[in-house]
């Protein structure tokens, strides 16, 4: 973990946000998907998309999405007690998030989009569409970004978007807590977040 995030978090303040009464969003920020019956290019015809030479199977997660994280690294991020709430069936794919409830509202929410089969191709295609968009440093080896069609930034929210293969992606979403909103960058948090993410999907792989 962030070794600035652990100290805040060791200060007693929870990394992740308080929103306008949000109920966990699950399905992660919208996802600029392709119209129905369109055809699927391939990457080479949007530019700068980042290809996966080392595709990380998702098969472990996609049943139980909640194995994205550890009970240790909740307690880290989140404090104890938290609340979670796993859906395997949501129309955009399998999803899992951790609350930390009226005491910060923080939240972590992880999605394993099932929307499209381009992987990272069908968001850069669309970054026109967004309110901002640009890459991070890799994750485990795998491109990153973080976009929104609205920017919360400065409500504490921000979601990081990790290629796991040229068709796959996973969905990191963050929601800083009470008292962490204006001192933590959130997409800081996610990147840090979606690190863990991706490293345990890799053991489980």
């Amino acid at each position: 973990m962030n070794r600035r995030l652990t100290a805040v978090l060791g200060a007693g303040a929870v990394v992740l946000v308080t929103g306008c009464s949000h109920a966990p969003t699950t399905d992660g920020v919208p996802t600029p998907a392709l119209r129905a019956g369109a055809p699927s290019p391939p990457n080479s015809n949007v530019a700068g998309v980042p290809t996966v030479d080392d595709p990380l199977s998702l098969d472990a997660v996609l049943d139980e999405p909640c194995l994205s994280l550890t009970d240790e690294q909740i307690v880290q991020y989140l404090g104890d007690d938290t609340t979670e709430e796993v859906d395997t069936a949501v129309s955009s794919g399998p999803a899992c998030s951790w609350n930390s409830g009226m005491r910060s509202d923080a939240e972590i929410a992880i999605t394993y989009p099932r929307i499209t089969d381009e992987g990272l191709t069908a968001l850069y295609r669309n970054r026109n569409d967004t309110e901002f968009f640009y890459e991070r440093e890799p994750v485990g080896g795998y491109p990153a970004i973080s976009y929104g069609i609205v920017d919360s930034r400065d409500d504490g929210e921000c979601l990081v978007t990790v290629g796991t293969s040229d068709s796959d992606y996973v969905n990191v979403r963050v929601y800083l807590g009470r008292g962490s909103v204006g001192r933590l960058d959130p997409c800081d948090a996610a990147h840090d977040v979606a690190t863990d993410v991706i490293a345990n999907i890799k053991a489980t792989d």
